[in-house]
C-alpha cells in the first residue's frame, strides 16, 4: 500500500508516503459505485436522505449517486447492511498484489478504460468501462465519481498504522477520498492518490461500500 515510485509520481508532501505491506481479512466490495436506483432505495425507506442537487434515479437509476455527505454515504452503506470500505481495503481492491498504476496495470488512462477529464467532461452510467476493470473485477476505480472510503486522514498514520486490517486514525477533521473523478487528470486517478475533504456533497463525488 502506499506510493513505491519516484517524483513525479508520488504525491507532493509524502501524503500518500511510505510504502508498507498490508494484510487484510477477506472482505467483499461493490462492483460499481452506489447507483442513484440503489440510493433511492434508501431514501423511500427514510433510511437516507435525498440528495438537493441532481439527483433523479427516474432519468438513469444507472447514474453512481453524488452530492452525498460522507456522513450519508455510510448511513446508506448501513442500511444495505454493509459499511464504507477501509482505505487499506478500496487500494486493495484496486491496485491487486501487483503495486500497479491503475486498476487495470501501469497503461497511462484512456478513455475506454477510465472516464477523466480527457473524456468528455461528464458523469456515466455505473460499470460502463468493463476494460477498466481491477484484478478483481472492481469497475470505476479511476475516475467517474471519485469515493469516499471510511478513514479520516492523517498524513502520518501510514508509518505507524498496523500491519494487520489497519481501520485508520481514530478521529480526525477530513476524510479519505480516493480514484479521482471524470473532472480529474490521469495523474488523479492513480491508485495511490490520496485526496480529502470534511464531509462535505459535491458533484463528482461518490461512494462504494463493503462487508
Amino acid at each position: 500500500m502506499g506510493c513505491t515510485e519516484g517524483p513525479g509520481h508520488c504525491m507532493t508532501g509524502g501524503i500518500d508516503r511510505p510504502p508498507h505491506a498490508v494484510w487484510l481479512s477477506a472482505f467483499a466490495i461493490d462492483r460499481t459505485e452506489v447507483t442513484e436506483s440503489a440510493y433511492q432505495a434508501c431514501v423511500t425507506e427514510g433510511a437516507c436522505g435525498a440528495p438537493t442537487i441532481g439527483f433523479d434515479p427516474a432519468r438513469d437509476g444507472a447514474m453512481p449517486v453524488t452530492n452525498v455527505t460522507w456522513d450519508a454515504a455510510r448511513a446508506h452503506c448501513q442500511w444495505a447492511g454493509k459499511r464504507l470500505p477501509t482505505e487499506a481495503e478500496w487500494e486493495k481492491a484496486a491496485r491487486g498484489t501487483d503495486e500497479r498504476r491503475y486498476p487495470w496495470g501501469d497503461d497511462a488512462p484512456r478513455c475506454e478504460l477510465a472516464n477523466f477529464e480527457s473524456c468528455g467532461g461528464v458523469l456515466r452510467a455505473a460499470g460502463s468501462l468493463p476494460a477498466g476493470a481491477s484484478a478483481y473485477g472492481v469497475l470505476d476505480m479511476a475516475g467517474n465519481a471519485e469515493e469516499w472510503v471510511n478513514d479520516w486522514l492523517d498524513g502520518s498514520y501510514d508509518a505507524a498504522a498496523p500491519a494487520r486490517n489497519p481501520q485508520g486514525p481514530a478521529k480526525g477533521n477530513e476524510h479519505v477520498v480516493r480514484g479521482g473523478s471524470y473532472r480529474d487528470d490521469a495523474w488523479h486517478v492513480a491508485t495511490t492518490v490520496r485526496m480529502w475533504n470534511a464531509g462535505d456533497a459535491e458533484a463528482e463525488r461518490g461512494f462504494r461500500c463493503a462487508r
